[in-house]
C-alpha cells in the first residue's frame, strides 16, 4: 500500500510540476528566449535528452522543477576576463565552439582579453583571445556553444534570446504562463469529476446511500425517508443539517419510513469529530473500518493536528478539561465533551486523561471555530453515515468545475489571512510541506480515483496562487519586478535582482525544510 501511495504521490506532484514549467517553457518558446533546460524534479539527472537548443532532464527529486531561460543569470558568459580557454572554428575562421574542459580538443587556446557574446542590437559577437601569436579577434556566430565535457554543451545567449531583451509584456506572459496552466489543469480535472458528480437532491429526506463503514448502515437503507429526528420533522436534507448542527448528543433519535411504512423509532451512534480540539470518538483501522467508541464513555478514538501533538493518544479517558474560564469541567461521556466545546470555541485548554491507571495533564490551544469555519468546515462533525439521492444535471455538472476552483482558491485565501491572524494563533507549523501532502494523498487514494482526481486539482491551484504570492523569487514576486520596471522604465539591475531572489529562495528552503519537519513530527507522533 505504501509503496502504491508513493507512486501515486509522484505522479500527482509530477504531472502539476510538468504542466507548471511547460506553460513557462512553451511561451518562452514562443517568445524566441533561449532555453537551455526543462527539468522536473531536482537534484541529480537520472534522465537527460537533448531535443534542438533545450536539454529535457527527469530528476532525483521529485520535488519542484525549472526552466532554465537565457538571460537570468548575471553574466551572459561562462568565462571572465583572463581564464584560458579554447575555441573551434569553421571554415570562416568564426567560432562554433567555445571549450571549456581539457577533456576536448581545441583548434585555438589562450587567455580571454575581452569579448561581447551578448551582442545587443544584433552587433557581431566576438572574443579577444590573447596566444602566442598576440592578441586576436575572433568573430562568434549566434548559433556557437559551449563544450563544458564531452557530452555536455550549452548554446550561447545573444540578446534577441534573452529573456531580459524581451519586452515587459512578453516576459509578462512568460511568467504568468506556469501557475495558468495549474489552473486550466484544475479546471479540466474538475470537469471530469464534474461530469461524475449528481446534484443533491436537497428538497427530500430520501436516502440516497448508507456508508457500509458507519453507524447507520445494519439500520438504514438506500431508498428510506426520514420523518424526524430528536422529534424534530423532517421535510428535505437542508432540514437534517440544521438540526445535526445544533445537536449535543453522542446519538440521534429517528424516525423513518421504508417503502412508505413508517418504521419503529431508532437510535444512531453519531460519528463525531471536535476539529477545534482534534479528537474524534473512532479510529481507522488499516483495512478502512472505522470502529466506533463507546458513547458512554470518555474514551478517545483517536486525536489528530494540535491535540497528538500535546500528547494526547488513542485510548486515553478523558477525566475533566479546563478551559479559558480557569474552572475545571468533569467529562463522563462524549455528549460532555460536545457540550464543552460547544461553549469553549477557541483558547488553552487543559485536558486530564486516565492513561494506563495513571492521571495525566496536557495543555494545548485549540484551533477556533471561527478559523475552522473560514475554511469551508464545522467545528463540530457529526455523521450517521448517510446522503441524499442525486440525479444528473449537465448544467450543474458544466459549471462544477467553477464552483470547485472559486471554494478553494477561497479557502486557501482565507487560511493565508489566518496566518496573519495573532489572536487565533495559527503559524507556519501548521501548514503542510511534502510528507504532509503524501499523508493526505495515502488518505485520498482509499476513497477512489475520483477523489484522487479531485485532490490533483486543489493542490495544483494551490501550487499556482502559492507561486502567484509577491515574493522573491516566486513568480509572483518576477511580476512585481516587472511592475517595479514598467514605473521606473527602466529594467532593475540584474545583480540586484538575482541577489534578491536568491537570499529568498534560501528562505523559502529554510521554511520548506522546517515544515517538512513538522510533517515528519506529525506523522510519528
Amino acid at each position: 500500500m505504501f509503496l502504491f501511495d508513493l507512486i501515486i504521490f509522484i505522479l500527482i506532484l509530477g504531472l502539476i510540476i510538468t504542466i507548471h514549467e511547460f506553460g513557462h517553457f512553451i511561451f518562452a518558446k514562443r517568445a524566441g528566449i533561449l532555453c537551455h533546460e526543462f527539468s522536473i524534479g531536482m537534484g541529480p539527472a537520472i534522465v537527460q535528452k537533448r531535443k534542438g537548443e533545450t536539454i529535457y532532464s527527469i530528476r532525483a527529486i521529485p520535488i519542484g522543477g525549472y526552466v532554465a531561460m537565457a538571460g537570468e543569470s548575471v553574466s551572459d558568459a561562462l568565462f571572465k576576463k583572463g581564464n584560458q580557454i579554447g575555441l573551434n572554428l569553421n571554415s570562416q575562421d568564426q567560432v562554433t565552439e567555445i571549450i571549456l574542459t581539457n577533456e576536448i580538443e581545441s583548434q585555438i587556446i589562450g587567455e580571454v582579453i575581452d569579448y561581447d557574446l551578448y551582442g545587443k542590437n544584433f552587433e557581431p559577437l566576438y572574443i579577444d583571445l590573447k596566444t602566442d601569436d598576440g592578441v586576436i579577434r575572433y568573430q562568434v556566430i549566434r548559433q556557437a556553444r559551449y563544450r563544458l565535457t564531452p557530452k555536455k554543451e550549452q548554446f550561447i545567449t545573444p540578446a534577441e534570446k534573452s529573456f531580459e531583451a524581451k519586452s515587459i509584456w512578453e516576459r509578462f506572459i512568460v511568467i504568468f504562463a506556469g501557475p495558468a496552466m495549474n489552473f486550466i489543469l484544475a479546471l479540466l480535472l474538475y470537469l471530469i469529476v464534474g461530469f461524475f458528480m449528481l446534484k443533491p437532491n436537497t428538497g427530500s429526506s430520501e436516502i440516497g446511500a448508507v456508508n457500509q463503514d458507519m453507524s447507520a448502515h445494519n439500520i438504514l437503507k438506500a431508498g428510506d425517508k426520514i420523518v424526524s429526528i430528536n422529534g424534530q420533522p423532517i421535510n428535505s436534507w437542508s432540514d437534517i443539517g440544521f438540526v445535526m448542527s445544533n445537536h449535543n448528543n453522542a446519538t440521534v433519535s429517528l424516525l423513518y419510513t421504508r417503502e412508505g411504512i413508517e418504521q419503529d423509532p431508532v437510535e444512531i451512534p453519531l460519528y463525531i469529530i471536535i476539529q477545534t480540539a482534534g479528537i474524534r470518538n473512532y479510529y481507522e483501522n488499516n483495512d478502512g473500518t472505522k470502529p466506533l467508541i463507546d458513547y458512554n464513555s470518555t474514551i478517545i478514538g483517536e486525536p489528530f493536528g494540535r491535540a497528538k501533538e500535546a500528547g494526547l493518544q488513542n485510548g486515553d479517558e478523558i477525566l475533566r478539561i479546563k478551559g479559558s474560564n480557569n474552572t475545571w469541567v468533569t467529562i463522563n461521556n462524549w455528549a460532555d465533551l460536545i457540550n464543552f466545546f460547544r461553549i469553549n470555541e477557541r483558547g488553552l485548554v487543559s485536558v486530564v486523561v486516565l492513561r494506563d491507571g495513571t492521571e495525566r495533564e496536557f495543555d494545548y490551544n485549540l484551533i477556533s471555530k471561527q478559523a475552522i469555519e473560514k475554511l469551508g468546515n464545522q467545528a463540530i462533525v457529526m455523521q450517521m453515515g448517510i446522503t441524499t439521492t442525486g440525479y444528473y444535471d449537465i448544467v450543474y455538472s458544466l459549471t462544477y468545475p467553477f464552483r470547485a476552483i472559486g471554494n478553494n482558491m477561497s479557502q486557501i485565501f482565507n487560511t493565508l489571512g489566518l496566518l496573519f491572524t495573532p489572536s487565533e494563533k495559527l503559524g507556519i507549523g501548521d501548514l503542510s510541506g511534502p510528507v504532509g501532502i503524501f499523508s493526505l494523498v495515502s488518505q485520498t487514494t482509499s476513497q477512489g480515483l475520483l477523489a484522487i482526481i479531485s485532490f490533483t486539482a486543489f493542490l495544483s491551484i494551490n501550487i499556482g496562487l502559492i507561486n502567484l504570492l509577491p515574493l522573491p523569487a516566486l513568480d509572483g514576486g518576477r511580476i512585481v519586478f516587472l511592475g517595479v520596471e514598467a514605473i521606473i522604465r527602466r529594467p532593475l539591475p540584474r545583480k540586484f535582482e538575482n541577489s534578491v531572489n536568491s537570499i529568498m529562495f534560501i528562505l523559502l528552503l529554510g521554511l520548506f525544510v522546517f515544515v517538512t519537519y513538522r510533517d515528519i513530527l506529525r506523522l510519528f507522533l
